[in-house]
């Protein structure tokens, strides 16, 4: 390829990694039946999503209130605050089950993506700019 062709990139501090092929990451395993329920029955954050449906989840304290009582073990208590269940009151049936663990876990293993933010050229000061120069005479 000519020298004249040639594309050359604008120099960086450092370079980004590259986006993994492959997310080898371990996914935190699936909320079973008894800790859904722990979170529906004893759930002392509602939000209500329409006029039947309402969205129910765990409190750090409460969670902290079931371990002391003994209704869960201290890694069931971690897990719960993970968890919401969003109940249809009309059916009386759970609609979804939603998970953070995945995105929490996500979020925990990426390498200082906070600190990385702040080391982008976006955030940097601006580079002084020159300052004007007074000229002589002007337009006739």
């Amino acid at each position: 390829m000519p020298a004249a062709h040639r594309q050359t990139r604008p120099s960086r501090q450092r370079a980004a990694a590259p986006a993994p092929l492959l997310d080898l990451t371990a996914r935190p395993e699936a909320p079973g039946a008894d800790l859904i329920a722990a979170v529906l029955t004893h759930a002392d954050l509602e939000t209500r999503l329409g006029p039947q449906r309402v969205r129910r989840s765990l409190s750090p304290y409460r969670a902290a209130e079931l371990r002391e009582a003994g209704r869960l073990n201290g890694a069931e208590a971690a897990r719960s605050l993970d968890l919401a269940v969003v109940w249809d009151e009309a059916e009386a049936e759970v609609v979804r089950v939603i998970d953070d663990a995945p995105l929490r876990c996500k979020t925990q293993s990426s390498r200082a993506w906070w600190e990385d933010a702040w080391e982008e050229e976006l955030w940097q000061a601006p580079t002084p700019r020159p300052a004007l120069r007074t000229v002589k005479g002007g337009r006739r």
